[in-house]
């Protein structure tokens, strides 16, 4: 089940998830992330976007997750009106469709909450829009407690960032049983 939280309640309720505003006094953005443990960028060993979300998955359920919560770091609507009207491929307009039948759409700007069996669908089709939307760059997704964040680059790389110690050893101690590799991006942390 797709369960949608307003964007204020996510806020205060979740305050782990990186935020992005544009302040126009100053003329510049600003960033907030919390204070976190590790942060590592890791891609597939062979560029494959099925295995991407299986590999995933599977470490989603080493986790023991039974939840996601998914958030953008900007106040914006999670569909553009543009994206709703483009028709490109048949895997985007699916995509799209998903989230239009979800309440995901044009005027939504909050958080989503994903039930552990609606994963892979869900996660499909938001890397399918990553792929294709420039626009839809800047949602990252956590546990319910927040011990950890996600967020899928449309090259298929992930951002991780643990939030604590013990997740930390975890995500290192299992992310060696995936077919993940270190992306060996600038200023990361080294798996």
């Amino acid at each position: 089940m797709v369960k949608l939280i307003s964007r204020d309640l996510a806020l205060v309720k979740y305050r782990n998830f990186p935020l992005l505003a544009y302040d126009k006094t100053l003329d510049e953005d600003i960033f907030y992330c919390s204070d976190y443990i590790g942060s590592y960028w890791i891609k597939l060993t062979e560029e494959n976007n099925t295995v991407l979300i299986d590999e995933l998955l599977k470490l989603l359920s080493f986790l023991e997750y039974k939840e996601l919560l998914f958030l953008g770091q900007i106040d914006k609507p999670w569909i553009s009106k543009p994206m709703s009207k483009r028709f490109s491929s048949v895997i985007y307009n699916k995509a799209i469709r998903f989230f239009k039948n979800n309440g995901i759409w044009t005027k939504f700007n909050g958080a989503v909450k994903v039930e552990q069996k609606d994963f892979k669908e869900f996660l499909t089709h938001f890397f399918t829009l990553t792929r294709f939307e420039g626009y839809f760059w800047d949602h990252y997704f956590s546990d319910e407690r927040q011990n950890i964040l996600f967020s899928i680059h449309y090259s298929g790389e992930i951002q991780v960032i643990t939030l604590n110690e013990e997740i930390n050893k975890s995500f290192l101690s299992f992310v060696k049983n995936t077919e993940f590799i270190d992306s060996f991006r600038k200023d990361t942390d080294r798996l």
